[in-house]
């Protein structure tokens, strides 16, 4: 497919109702595009209301996720996919009602299921984009992948790192699974800009968050590097991006404890996603 966002299409973009999910969201319309946007909260945007859908879910649910993706595949068909939505891990180590670790689960196990609950949905041979935001802090995980938190060995910061790992490791995995002509997968590191991922964390460092956050980038301007990003003619499939410009990083090379790591997932997400 043409990865130029300067065309008409549908978007799906998770976690589209705040921070740098609703400015990829107006980014989109602003272009001529219809968007889908999955978020807990309900939201208008003035002046798109008949080109923009929202899907209310949490991914902390996986079922009732499942569901609402499976709805909107009946009624909308996509081009492109946008894996936003995440949490910062809170200070102390939290399971959701399915058993995963929080992070784990809301920042990639549900992007993993809904990408696979669209793909299996598509029209054959229509053109799909998939783009995962991670983090800069992906770089910090450990190799190790785990899908079962040790719940001794449990920080924040090595919760979010891997579960960005994991999210920039899917694209290369999904475009492996599916080869078909049309089908890209990359990844695009944001930096540090301001967001609103921090609903998980204790008061104290929400505070200095919002203290910090006027002196960092801005959501609109990552959005708008976003774009470049996809409308670049020589993207590699698996890589991750940090801006319009410079080379793609591939984050790992495959190994055997990473394709057994990927047979447990797909084990997990195959009840929801069938």
């Amino acid at each position: 497919m043409t990865s130029s966002v300067s065309g008409i299409g549908k978007v799906l973009i998770t976690g589209g109702t705040s921070g740098l999910g609703l400015r990829l969201a107006k980014h989109f319309l602003e272009k001529g595009y219809d968007v889908v946007a999955t978020g807990r909260k309900t939201i208008t945007l003035n002046g798109y209301s008949a080109r923009f859908n929202l899907i209310r879910t949490d991914f902390s649910n996986m079922a009732r996720t499942a569901e609402a993706i499976k709805k909107a595949c009946e009624d909308h068909q996509f081009n492109i996919i946008i894996n936003n939505a995440g949490i910062l891990s809170p200070p102390d180590i939290k399971l959701t009602d399915d058993g995963f670790e929080y992070t784990f689960q809301v920042n990639f196990l549900s992007h993993l299921m809904l990408n696979e609950i669209i793909i299996r949905n598509s029209e054959p041979g229509r053109p799909l984009m998939i783009a995962s935001i991670v983090s800069p802090v992906y770089r910090l995980a450990e190799k190790n992948l785990a899908v079962y938190p040790i719940k001794s060995d449990y920080s924040p910061i090595k919760a979010y790192s891997s579960s960005k790992l994991c999210l920039a490791l899917m694209c290369s995995y999904l475009h492996t699974k599916y080869p078909e002509p049309g089908f890209r997968c990359i990844s695009f590191d944001p930096g540090t800009f301001s967001s609103e991922i921090y609903r998980m964390q204790k008061e104290w460092f929400r505070q200095l968050y919002r203290i910090a956050a006027p002196f960092m980038r801005s959501a609109g301007k990552v959005a708008s590097r976003f774009g470049e990003v996809l409308n670049r003619e020589d993207l590699v499939d698996g890589a991750v991006y940090r801006s319009g410009k410079g080379k793609g990083r591939v984050p790992v090379a495959e190994t055997n404890a990473v394709r057994i790591f990927w047979k447990e997932c797909e084990k997990i997400i195959e009840p929801y996603v069938s």
